[in-house]
């Protein structure tokens, strides 16, 4: 009996061993900040890769400064996604992420929406007069914080509405929320992009803001730890042919 246990273990041995080296390697995830404005397409971008490679990605969406300060004090992101050049230089800066580890990926538009019951005619010359357009509040994102928000100043000031409707303005933590107090009807008008129009069928895009109104809406990405083979791969993979299409769907317009 001995004899037969002992060999029993012999061939378990080997047995349990080519049984571990053929079970598949669990892949580290991957923590993405992204900007709100990608919440939708993220993750539809996320459930490719995550298909694709079986590597489960963790993202959290927040206006670009906040999730840049989060970097900044040590918030354990992979990739960053911001929307718009600024807060990516402010982390190179912070030699946080190094210019040869990012890449201009996307652009959007500025567009102006209203409540879909309730929309109200704006038209983008700097003889309309928009605040006597409506009543009520202009919801965008925070105006020296939020990328929305900084656009928005620029292109109202390029309008010469600035200063009319600046005493009106609701600024929010983030384009996600000023979309969301639109289509609620809190707000009669709100100033977010085109791919948060068209992300949901309670508002409706009364204007498009020229390109050269503003600074060009660009969304950077960039390695936080370029280290990680896996944060490499989903870097790459947003730079992806399929990663575009979805991009496209969505919206966005893929850069380079």
């Amino acid at each position: 009996m001995v004899v037969l246990v002992s060999f029993m273990k012999s061939l378990t041995l080997p047995l349990l061993s080519t049984l571990m080296l053929n079970l598949p390697v669990a892949h580290a995830d991957v923590t993405v900040y992204a900007a709100a404005s990608l919440t939708d397409v993220m993750g539809e971008i996320n459930k490719m890769y995550e298909k694709k490679y079986r590597t489960k990605v963790k993202t959290s969406y927040a206006s670009s400064g906040t999730l840049a300060k989060q970097i900044e004090q040590g918030g354990k992101a992979d990739v960053f996604i911001s929307a718009d050049v600024a807060w990516m230089t402010y982390l190179n800066r912070k030699n946080l992420i190094s210019p040869a580890n990012t890449t201009h990926l996307l652009g959007n538009r500025l567009v102006i929406i209203s409540p879909a019951k309730n929309p109200i005619k704006v038209t983008m010359s700097q003889n309309f007069n928009l605040s006597g357009s409506f009543t009520g509040k202009l919801c965008t994102g925070n105006t020296t914080s939020v990328p929305v928000g900084k656009y928005t100043k620029e292109a109202l000031t390029h309008m010469t509405w600035w200063q009319s409707i600046r005493p009106r303005l609701v600024e929010t933590e983030d384009v996600r929320v000023a979309l969301n107090f639109v289509a609620r009807g809190e707000c009669p008008l709100g100033i977010v992009y085109a791919t948060d129009a068209i992300s949901t069928q309670a508002v409706k895009t009364v204007a498009t803001f020229p390109t050269n109104s503003h600074t060009p809406i660009i969304y950077p990405a960039g390695l936080v730890r370029p280290n990680n083979n896996n944060a490499k791969r989903f870097y790459q993979f947003l730079q992806s042919n399929d990663a575009k299409a979805v991009f496209k769907k969505h919206g966005f317009t893929p850069l380079k």
